[in-house]
């Protein structure tokens, strides 16, 4: 049932708004003596959101169902919980030592049963067992005939009264661990009690039986003094507010939305970034951001990273602060540019941010990092042109397509030659021909004994027949296995690229006709202008002052072995600049630990 009961659970957090810290079974399948018709009875203890405890309206405080099936479910909110903790109640303290344990968030129970033992009281916790039995004694217990259960409820309850005053502890919740505090004389009516619950259901009644009437009247009569314990309210006050913080900044992985980071509590920096920062932004250039967030201290704490938060297209990239830091060491270029955006572009930035200075990071990394990305923003130009002036049909072709049968001095394919002798592919079968990779052999039978070519399951596979070792092969098949999988993938990446191509740019590209994408070598030169200030200045410009020449680059204006000749004399200017550079081989790694340990102290 335990499915079962963890989607109840799920229903109850979602219905309700709040979240189950912890979960139990009590009464009797925890006691251990549940009968074949007994309910699940779940309880639990929830936090609710955090801004609910700041409140001028009371928060709901306990959560009680209606039986589901068989599941009967209740539980208590955090601040109704610790109140009756340090008042020893005890059925809370026994939900917090019984032996099914549904959920538990880390911690938890733990926690609390800490807690528990420290403001225990023994006579509230007795009085609660001895007000139970008594109960029993003088109502359902009155009849003539009574059930097993309630015996059962009512011994299990003095039996725990006892352990208080022998031990003055929080007694086991177990049956089974009490009943050594029975004489002999009653140890010996227990076994059978047991077995009669269960066994039968939980109406079923049975006769008295006198001697334990007389057992538990005089366990009830006996009273002895029994200390009254700490009931410590700073404890439980404690307790709450650990509980509440602990779960007011409670975060997964997936928590992490891009409209979620932008929220106060985590966004360290945003801004615009792309062309409308470099200046080279034209009538329909997409707004591009960028940005710096923080993780809340719990998650950073446990064993879940994130890295940064993206849409599909990383149109909008904002980093951890972490993440971050570790590409600034890196001398990432995104990076680097976020630390001098121009004013007109940053929507926020947090004082924190402004720790992040670039001379802090500049070094001769840069060279490599710049240069490399400058370069390869050429390979993905050229790369691009293999998909435009190559496009691919809406179908992908079949497995089939790439099979073909010897024929005089070359080969047709295989659908072809079937076709010619009037075949149907299907009255075919294949087998494979052993120390010739890639080579079948067809076979026919025009009665449909053989399965055909291609796999029913999966249309990207050949299938084999049964074949009989007299028949003859009517011919011989190639499967160009490597081709069909190359076509496959490119394929793929077309229709990829095509789903998620900005068509701005696909257009300009088009109407140039230069055969590259004229914006990744607009970046080219972009990056390699940006790596000869910092090698020469040790500073960032982001804003580029030469708008109109990277502006004729993306609109075509130059021929590619042009462009690329040009780009691969800059960076050896680059490269030069760099050896003379003043800047550090790298950025100082304890600066930057610091640097990170400061923001996150003071976010």
């Amino acid at each position: 049932m335990t499915a079962e009961i963890n989607d109840l659970l799920s229903r109850i957090e979602s219905t309700h708004q709040i979240r189950v810290l912890y979960a139990c079974e009590s009464g009797s399948r925890a006691w251990g003596f549940a009968s074949p018709d007994s309910d699940y009875d779940i309880r639990f203890l929830f936090v609710r959101p955090v801004d609910s405890y700041l409140s001028v309206v009371d928060g709901i405080e306990s959560i009680d169902l209606p039986l589901e099936g068989d599941l009967d479910a209740g539980g208590w909110d955090l601040r109704k919980a610790a109140r009756l903790l340090v008042k020893s109640n005890g059925a809370l303290i026994e939900w917090l030592h019984s032996p099914i344990v549904y959920r538990n968030d880390t911690g938890f129970r733990e926690r609390w049963q800490q807690v528990a033992r420290e403001v225990f009281s023994p006579k509230a916790s007795s009085d609660h067992y001895r007000g139970l039995a008594k109960q029993m004694l003088l109502g359902k217990l009155q009849s003539e005939r009574v059930r097993a259960k309630d015996y059962l409820y009512a011994l299990r309850a003095v039996l725990a009264a006892q352990w208080i005053a022998e031990k003055n502890t929080i007694p086991p919740v177990p049956f089974s661990e009490l009943c050594g505090m029975t004489p002999l004389a009653i140890q010996s009516l227990i076994p059978p009690l047991l077995a009669h619950k269960a066994r039968t259901g939980e109406g079923e009644q049975m006769a008295r039986l006198l001697e334990l009437d007389s057992f538990l009247q005089g366990c009830l009569e006996s009273s002895p003094p029994l200390p009254e314990g700490s009931c410590e309210i700073a404890a439980g006050n404690r307790l709450l507010r650990r509980e509440i913080r602990r779960n007011s900044t409670v975060v997964r992985p997936d928590d992490f939305t891009l409209s979620r980071i932008r929220e106060p509590d985590l966004l360290l920096f945003d801004t615009v970034s792309g062309s409308h920062a470099y200046g080279t932004a034209i009538e329909g250039s997409d707004e591009d951001r960028r940005g710096v967030f923080v993780a809340p201290r719990s998650f950073v704490s446990g064993l879940d990273r994130i890295e940064q938060v993206a849409d599909e297209r990383s149109n909008e990239v904002y980093y951890e602060i972490g993440h971050f830091v570790s590409l600034l060491l890196k001398n990432n270029p995104n990076a680097l540019e976020l630390l001098a955006m121009p004013e007109d572009c940053v929507r926020f930035k947090h004082p924190a941010f402004e720790l992040l200075k670039p001379a802090c990071f500049l070094s001769k990394l840069c060279a490599k990092t710049f240069g490399e990305y400058a370069m390869g923003q050429i390979r993905k130009a050229r790369g691009l042109n293999k998909k435009i002036v190559n496009p691919q049909p809406r179908q992908r072709a079949g497995v089939l397509d790439f099979c073909n049968v010897p024929h005089g001095q070359g080969s047709i394919p295989v659908l072809d030659w079937l076709a010619r002798q009037n075949i149907d592919p299907r009255h075919c079968g294949l087998t494979a021909v052993q120390h010739a990779s890639g080579m079948f052999a067809i076979y026919h039978d025009p009665e449909g004994c053989y399965r055909g070519l291609v796999s029913p399951n999966d249309p990207d596979a050949l299938i084999f027949s049964s074949v009989a070792k007299e028949v003859v092969p009517i011919g011989w098949m190639h499967f160009n296995q490597d081709a069909f999988r190359a076509h496959c993938r490119v394929h793929r990446e077309y229709w990829d690229w095509v789903e998620l191509r900005n068509d701005e740019r696909f257009a300009t590209n088009a109407q140039h006709g230069r055969g590259y994408d004229s914006k990744n070598l607009l970046h080219t030169f972009r990056l390699l202008e940006m790596a000869g200030e910092i090698a020469k200045e040790g500073v960032l410009h982001i804003r580029r002052p030469n708008r109109e020449f990277l502006l004729r680059i993306r609109s075509g204006t130059f021929d590619y072995d042009d462009v690329v000749t040009r780009a691969e004399e800059k960076l050896a200017e680059v490269l030069t600049a760099f050896e003379d550079s003043h800047l550090p081989d790298e950025p100082d790694r304890k600066v930057a630990n610091a640097l990170l340990v400061e923001i996150r102290e003071m976010f």
